[in-house]
């Protein structure tokens, strides 16, 4: 299989032969290697009752803060590329009324970090002026990361995992009273449930013999023969727990639903990629939303009385998450205040400054070919989706 080139330094397993009956099983590193697929990528790649897994890989930081549906728990997982998987990570919560941090996380690979139901997350966010890492070409490493949130909105039933001393600063909140529930876990910690969302749970097990939950399950490896396998247990099924270390278990009240079809291939996007078509030209007007060029590296957008300059690059990355993931991320936010709303019937496009949301409403059958309209508008000329 032709990998993406930002996985170079990755290690994967060997081939080997196709599971027992009642198993089926993908490498999560080699899922997300394909070719075809983009930065900030959300795969589904494994659902049961309520909850999901997705896989995410990334080379540089996220573009937006989102608001999930759900609780939402993220692991950054090991690479085998041991200088990526030193590599520090921060993630901001934030009110998503007013904009302001309530808490933030220092975490690394290996730590599964809680982003609570109804905040605002941001891992990676920059500073004015915005600038991402300066990579010389050929150098661009990409990181992965797994999501266990819900596919539709669900009630929060979180639980704190007691952290160790050592890390007790890793969690850090900037109000009182304090943020709600926050949690960070080290995977390299005592075996038991990490997580749990609806009716489901996320266990950490160690050096098993066997996994065999009772309705079925999906198994993720940490640590031991083949990191990043992924397995599915049908129900009755059995995984032998030889060359396993350590993994997560992934299990509820429901049985395992099939192998999603991104096992097999990724869709292609909505509309094309940046480079392979026309770009666009500005001021884009919807209403009373208008977007106009200030410099080759910002835009400004106005609405009613306010203005605020965007940076272009990011604006761009953004929207073509929203079009890629078919207007199905909710509330997401980049700099400057730009928001996007695509959790209601209509989609939400405005402004949220000085403590106020603004927006204009887009019918969402309208949705997508505004979003492309503006994707290509606004992405600087040396904008490139596909990156190596």
């Amino acid at each position: 299989m032709r990998r993406h080139p930002t996985t170079h330094t990755w290690t994967f397993p060997p081939e080997r032969p196709p599971p027992p009956a009642g198993l089926d099983r993908i490498n999560l590193r080699e899922l997300v290697a394909r070719a075809d697929r983009f930065e900030h990528h959300l795969i589904i790649c494994a659902r049961l009752g309520p909850a999901q897994l997705e896989i995410v890989t990334a080379s540089e930081p996220l573009y937006f803060a989102h608001v999930n549906i759900s609780d939402e728990y993220a692991i950054a997982l090991p690479t085998g590329d041991a200088l990526l998987d030193q590599f520090p990570f921060r993630t901001f919560i934030s009110d998503p009324i007013t904009g302001a941090d309530v808490a933030r996380y220092n975490h690394r690979a290996g730590d599964l970090v809680l982003h609570p139901v109804g905040f605002a997350h941001w891992p990676g966010r920059l500073r004015p002026p915005y600038e991402g890492l300066a990579i010389p070409p050929g150098m661009r490493r990409c990181g992965l990361s797994l999501v266990y949130c819900a596919g539709t909105p669900t009630a929060s039933n979180a639980r704190v995992v007691p952290l160790a001393a050592a890390r007790a600063a890793d969690v850090k909140t900037y109000c009182e009273p304090p943020a709600p529930v926050l949690s960070l876990a080290a995977l390299d910690g005592p075996p038991g449930v990490l997580a749990t969302i609806g009716t489901t749970s996320l266990e950490l097990v160690e050096r098993p013999t066997a996994i065999a939950p009772p309705r079925g399950g999906w198994v993720v490896v940490i640590e031991g023969d083949a990191p990043g396998d992924l397995f599915r247990i049908a129900e009755g099924a059995r995984l032998d727990g030889a060359g396993i270390v350590r993994a997560l278990v992934f299990s509820g009240d429901a049985a395992p639903e099939p192998v999603p079809p991104s096992w097999r291939e990724l869709p292609p996007p909505p509309f094309a990629p940046f480079e392979d078509a026309p770009r666009g030209e500005l001021p884009v007007v919807h209403g009373d939303l208008r977007v106009e060029a200030v410099s080759p590296r910002t835009v400004a957008v106005m609405l009613a009385d306010a203005v605020a300059e965007v940076p272009r690059y990011w604006l761009a990355r953004m929207l073509f998450r929203i079009g890629l993931h078919g207007l199905r991320l909710g509330y997401l936010e980049t700099y400057g205040g730009f928001f996007v709303d695509d959790s209601g019937p209509d989609v939400r496009v405005g402004l949220r400054i000085d403590n106020r949301s603004l927006d204009v409403t887009i019918p969402r059958t309208e949705a997508l070919a505004f979003v492309e309209r503006l994707y290509r508008a606004v992405a600087p000329a040396d904008y490139r989706e596909r990156l190596e």
